[in-house]
């Protein structure tokens, strides 16, 4: 009986020594590839809220820059209109206050409180550049705060400007339902100052310090603490894992840009997956005596862990409001849509709502967050089954549709899809616009694609009788090229690479030179970068201020030097851009450069384009009138002001545009506009110089209307200073 039993027990024994060591093997995989999956996950989730926390951060800073550019340019250092400028900004909730720094400690905040920051004079008048305090304690009201400041010198005075934001609100930002709830985040320095954190607990403590404590019997351990302090001064993200307390605890740190700070998350592993362990220590035991349940609850694991992959894989990517794909989703598989072979049309689109964030303000982020959803739901179901569709951020969505129909037709499909959108039974009316880009090339770089997208997108952006536009090369050529040109303009005024050139005024009766239009142009290595490439994007972002001031000086240093030269000096005019007129603190600026100079108002003319002579700005240019200086509308007649604005406003001539000039039928004169322009001119005692004369049988015509003064390449063209000086030399003779 015994030999019997013999081979079976053996068969037995090594079937159960077989499934011992097999389950051992397993187990070890599992938990490596537990340790392995959840400590990458963990870095994913670090990257997106370092990601999100930079975002945020670098919208505060440009808030601040926003503050302190407009004071500077408008010369504004009182601290009353200061904080109107704060409070008219759009991202003003994100603060709780503004306050103003003077070098004596003394801080003045928006809602009227007085504040001794002697300590952190030093500190905060140190540079010129944005700085954000480490977490602090308020003396106002004992919050924990961080404080944005930037200095700002006026009239060599100076001051700081602070922004004071709560430490709660980074904290908030922190992904709280990780691993439900139980993890934890802080935000630190590179040095292991923790600056916030996620669970309520004391700011300002050594986050190296205090794992070191917990482990100062752990030599291991605090070598991979070292590890982990070495990695962050090297600006290296990572993750480590050790033991600890017989659980694997899991730490993720990632770098950030601003101020080198960190994001670290730290969770136990028995949050994670340590009931895993037990459950296969279990199931080592049982397998021993029955196999099948070896599978059963191998089965069951693997379904867990492939459960926890997705719930984190959601987190990674997928948007949360409308359950499309994210960013990090449409990078990666953006990439597979555009290395498909087919004969169709493949097309980056972007899509956003103009003014969603008025409308969130409206109708409440609810409401916003359920329209965003409903899009997302319509463009799957009006675009082809292929498409993909993701929503990159805030209500900015992208595509990548594969189909036989033209850029057009996919975009008025979109945009008559769009229009109206009906949420609880409730009809809204939105505007979107588009941007398209056609892939022609292999070229499996999706970002660069999405930029191209974009830029087509600005262009109509904002424009509500365009709903789309489809990228050409000209349209980046043109952002790279205004991009160049903002890069260098503040430079270029440094090194006085702005020229003034002077186009003569001729009298019509005796063509003798009576004025002179000062004009600008941009020499740049050697070159001449023509006024209409500069002068409309000075415009949009108000460097035309600067450029109009410096001109004006330069134009009354030069009247001052002829004025001592010659007998006799044309009237000079200078251009001044309707973007002066947010300010008109401008005048007195004006009067004060003139008289630097020892010029009256009355020997310059101030030419204002029509487009500011609007109704809103007639007491401006009174006021203008009033100081004394000759007042002109340039390129009358372009219709930007009505003719019955003229009788409200006391100016003294009038220029007529080049293109009415173009315009003169010589053969039936009856129909030209130039005429009443004259007469009307007449009738209110006003000058008229005409623009843009090239032919004598225009000057003729201008002779027998009665216009006074003629300005054109029939004369002369713009001139420099020395050839307008030789001028001047020969009719001083």
């Amino acid at each position: 009986m015994k030999r019997k039993y013999i081979i079976p027990m053996c068969i037995i024994s090594f079937i159960l020594v077989i499934t011992v060591f097999l389950s051992l093997l397993f187990l070890n995989y599992v938990q490596n590839l537990i340790k392995e999956t959840t400590s990458k996950n963990l870095g994913e989730i670090a990257k997106q809220d370092a990601s999100r926390l930079e975002n945020v951060i670098q919208e505060h800073v440009r808030i601040l820059e926003t503050i302190v550019n407009q004071a500077k340019q408008e010369g504004i250092k009182q601290e009353e209109v200061l904080f109107k400028i704060f409070n008219n900004n759009s991202g003003k909730e994100e603060f709780s206050r503004i306050g103003i720094l003077h070098k004596d400690g003394n801080t003045v905040t928006n809602d009227g409180i007085n504040v001794d920051l002697s300590e952190d004079v030093e500190y905060f008048f140190s540079t010129d550049t944005v700085q954000i305090s480490k977490s602090r304690v308020s003396k106002i009201n004992q919050e924990e705060i961080n404080i944005y400041s930037q200095k700002l010198s006026i009239e060599n005075q100076e001051i700081v400007v602070l922004l004071v934001i709560e430490t709660d609100k980074y904290e908030e930002m922190f992904s709280q339902k990780i691993y439900n709830g139980n993890a934890r985040e802080y935000l630190i320095t590179s040095s292991g100052e923790i600056l916030a954190n996620s669970k309520g607990e004391k700011n300002g403590e050594n986050i190296y310090a205090e794992l070191e404590k917990v482990n100062k019997e752990q030599e291991k351990n605090k070598n991979y603490i070292r590890e982990m302090q070495d990695s962050i001064s090297k600006k290296i993200d990572g993750q480590i894992v050790y033991k600890y307390q017989g659980q694997n605890l899991y730490i993720a740190y990632e770098n950030m840009e601003e101020e080198n700070w960190v994001l670290v998350v730290i969770t136990q592993g028995n949050i994670i997956a340590e009931e895993l362990n037990h459950l296969l220590q279990i199931i080592l035991v049982i397998s021993i005596i029955i196999l099948i349940i070896v599978f059963v609850v191998t089965t069951y694991i693997i379904l867990s862990n492939i459960s926890k992959k997705e719930s984190l894989y959601r987190l990674a990517y997928v948007d949360p409001v409308t359950k499309l794909g994210n960013y990090n989703y449409f990078v990666e598989k953006g990439k597979e849509y555009l290395e498909r072979k087919t004969q169709d049309n493949k097309y980056v689109i972007v899509v956003d709502i103009d003014k969603f964030k008025a409308f969130n303000n409206r109708y409440g982020h609810k409401i916003g967050d359920k329209l965003l959803s409903k899009i997302g739901n319509i463009l799957k179901l009006i675009l082809p089954e292929e498409t993909l569709i993701c929503r990159l951020a805030n209500d900015l969505f992208a595509l990548v549709v594969i189909t036989d129909k033209r850029a057009e037709k996919i975009a008025n499909l979109i945009d008559e899809s769009l229009t109206n959108i009906q949420i609880d039974n409730i009809e809204y009316k939105i505007y979107i616009s588009i941007g398209i880009y056609e892939v022609k090339e292999n070229n499996d770089n999706i970002i660069e694609l999405v930029d191209k997208a974009l830029v087509a997108h600005k262009m109509v952006k904002g424009n509500y009788s365009i709903r789309y536009n489809v990228f050409e090369q000209k349209e980046e050529e043109k952002e790279l090229k205004e991009h160049e040109i903002e890069r260098t303009m503040e430079k270029a005024l440094e090194n006085q690479e702005f020229k003034i050139y002077y186009q003569p005024k001729i009298s019509i009766k005796n063509e003798k030179i009576l004025g002179a239009e000062s004009l600008v142009r941009w020499e740049k290595e050697g070159k001449i970068i023509p006024p209409n490439e500069f002068i409309p994007i000075f415009e949009k972002n108000y460097f035309i201020i600067e450029l109009d001031k410096y001109v004006f000086e330069e134009t009354c240093k030069d009247i001052a030097k002829w004025k001592k030269e010659y007998k006799e000096v044309p009237l000079i005019s200078v251009n001044v851009s309707k973007e002066n007129f947010i300010n008109p603190e401008f005048i007195e600026e004006y009067i004060k450069i003139a008289k630097k100079y020892n010029i009256r108002p009355e020997e310059i003319e101030l030419e204002i384009t029509e487009r500011g002579a609007v109704k809103e700005n007639i007491n401006i240019i009174n006021k203008i009138k009033k100081a004394g200086f000759i007042v002109s509308i340039d390129d009358f007649g372009t219709g930007y002001s009505s003719l019955s604005l003229l009788q409200d406003l006391t100016i003294d001539i009038i220029k007529i545009d080049r293109e009415f000039i173009k315009q003169i039928n010589f053969k039936d004169k009856s129909k030209n506009i130039v005429e009443y322009i004259i007469l009307m001119a007449k009738k209110l005692n006003l000058k008229t110089v005409a623009e843009g004369v090239e032919k004598k049988e225009e000057v003729e015509y201008l002779k027998e209307l009665g216009c006074d003064l003629i300005q054109g390449y029939y004369y002369f063209k713009p001139l420099t200073k020395l050839e307008f000086e030789e001028i001047l030399i020969k009719t001083d003779k």
